[in-house]
């Protein structure tokens, strides 16, 4: 339900449903993704790097290609979060 909240940039419901998320399934990589990547399109900076900080002790992947999703605008989205959190500017 995150996921969807998320690319339907529903940013304050898709937190919530991640963090809830987390708390059942701990190392599922992608709810640090997704979370990382929705706190950082909602400028919460700090809480996207922190997340990416607990993604790091998980997997070295931070920013996956996400090459298998077809629509541009959801893909794009993602990364583009997910390298605001990382820092990146590509």
């Amino acid at each position: 339900m995150g996921i969807g909240h998320f690319f339907a940039r529903r940013f304050d419901e898709a937190r919530a449903m991640l963090l809830r998320s987390l708390q059942h399934r701990p190392g599922w990589v992608p709810n640090y993704r997704f979370l990382a990547a929705c706190c950082a399109q909602m400028g919460r900076l700090e809480e996207a790097r922190d997340i990416l900080r607990q993604l790091r002790a998980i997997t070295p992947v931070a920013v996956p290609p996400a090459s298998h999703w077809r629509n541009l605008e959801q893909r794009e989205l993602y990364l583009s979060g997910l390298r605001l959190a990382a820092g990146e500017t590509q």
